[in-house]
C-alpha cells in the first residue's frame, strides 16, 4: 500500500471507532435532587450488563412524586464523543410532562466498559439491555411506555434499536446519517479532501479493518433500508440543523421519504452541536405526549401536589444540577 493511501486510511477508520471519548467525574451530573418548573426530581445511578458483558453506566431522572405512579420514560442516546451528561439537553423540556428521562454512557463511551464505538451496531444493543432492564427491575415497575430521543450516532442507535423491539413507541432522531457509506464519502471529501476514485480504494481496507478491530460491518449501518422496515405504528421525529456541515440535510429527508410510518421533520436554523431551540425541543415533547397518550397517566392528580411543593420551596432548594456547559452536547469533530 503506498505511504500517501495508508495515511488516508487511518484517518478514516480510527475517528470512526475510537474518537475521542468525553471524561467526566460524577460530579457532571449534578446534584441527585433538583429541581425543574417546581418539580423535585430524583437522580438514580445504576449499572447494568450488556449481552458482551461489559458495564454500562446509567441515570434515571424522576420527578418523586411518579415514583409510585404509572408513567412513560424517554431514554436518551448521546452522540459519538458523548455520554449521559447530555441527557441535561432534554431534561428541563420532558420532566414538566410527567415522562421521566434515563441517560446512558453507551459502550465503549463515557465511563461504561468498552474499548471501541460502533456507529449504533452494538449501541442498539445496549438500548434493549436497557429497555429490558427497565421494563423488568422491580424499583422500576410503573415505568410504563419507552421511547428513544438520540442524536447524531444516538439517532442511528435509536433507529436501529426500534428495528429489534416493536415496544418502542416514538423516536426523536436529531441530526442522523441515513447511509454510512454516503456519510464517509462527504467526510472524505469536505473534511480530508480525498479525491473520490482513492476514497472508493480505501473503502474495502476500511470496512475489513473496523470488521477486525470491532467486530462489525459497515454496510450494517445502511439506515435507508432499516427505516422501511420499522412498524407502521411508530413515530419517528426527525430533527435537521439547517447549517449542519458534519451530517448535511440530505440524510434526514432521505430516511423521512422512505420511513413509511407516522412521520414528522422539524428544521431549524443551527449547526451539529448548538442548542437546539426552545420552540423545536417543546413541540417535539408536544408530539411525544400524543403519542405516548398523555391522558394515560393521570396528570390531574399531581396538579394540588406539584402547586404546593412549588410553593413550599426555599430558595435554597436545590435547582440545576451541573455546570451550564454540561447541557450542551458534546463536541463531535469526527461524527461519522
Amino acid at each position: 500500500m503506498k505511504q500517501e493511501e495508508h495515511k488516508w486510511n487511518e484517518k478514516l477508520w480510527k475517528p470512526i471507532i475510537r474518537p475521542q471519548r468525553y471524561s467526566y467525574q460524577l460530579s457532571g451530573l449534578g446534584s441527585e435532587s433538583f429541581m425543574v418548573q417546581g418539580i423535585i426530581v430524583k437522580r438514580f445511578d445504576f449499572t447494568i450488563k450488556n449481552n458482551r458483558n461489559l458495564i454500562l453506566q446509567c441515570s434515571l431522572f424522576e420527578p418523586i412524586k411518579l415514583m409510585d405512579k404509572p408513567h412513560p420514560c424517554i431514554i436518551y442516546l448521546h452522540g459519538n464523543s458523548g455520554s449521559r451528561i447530555e441527557s441535561h439537553s432534554i431534561i428541563d423540556y420532558v420532566i414538566p410532562s410527567y415522562i421521566s428521562v434515563c441517560g446512558i454512557d453507551l459502550s465503549g463511551s463515557g465511563q461504561s466498559q468498552g474499548e471501541y464505538i460502533s456507529l449504533g451496531y452494538w449501541e442498539s444493543q445496549d438500548v434493549q439491555c436497557l429497555y429490558n432492564y427497565l421494563r423488568e427491575e422491580k424499583v422500576f415497575i410503573n415505568i410504563t411506555s419507552i421511547g428513544l430521543w438520540g442524536r447524531s450516532m444516538g439517532s442511528a442507535t435509536a433507529i436501529l434499536a426500534a428495528r429489534e423491539n416493536p415496544n418502542i413507541r416514538v423516536l426523536v432522531c436529531d441530526s442522523p446519517f441515513s447511509n454510512f457509506y454516503m456519510l464517509c464519502q462527504d467526510l472524505a471529501k469536505s473534511r480530508y479532501h480525498i479525491p473520490k476514485c482513492f476514497f472508493n480504494c480505501c473503502w474495502c481496507f476500511i470496512k475489513s479493518k473496523i470488521q477486525k478491530e470491532a467486530n462489525f460491518n459497515l454496510d450494517d449501518l445502511n439506515l435507508l433500508s432499516i427505516v422501511q422496515t420499522l412498524q407502521n405504528d411508530l413515530l419517528i421525529i426527525f430533527l435537521q440543523a439547517k447549517q449542519d456541515e458534519l451530517i448535511q440535510n440530505k440524510h434526514a429527508s432521505l430516511l423521512m421519504e422512505n420511513f413509511r410510518g407516522k412521520k414528522t421533520l422539524l428544521s431549524f436554523d443551527g449547526t451539529h452541536n448548538s442548542i437546539r431551540p426552545k420552540e423545536v425541543m417543546e413541540q417535539s415533547v408536544e408530539l411525544i405526549k400524543k403519542e405516548f397518550g398523555f391522558l394515560s397517566w393521570n396528570q390531574t392528580s399531581f396538579q394540588k401536589e406539584i402547586k404546593l411543593s412549588s410553593r413550599n420551596s426555599s430558595v435554597n432548594a436545590p435547582l440545576l444540577r451541573a455546570s451550564k456547559t454540561s447541557i450542551v452536547p458534546q463536541t463531535e469533530d469526527t461524527e461519522q
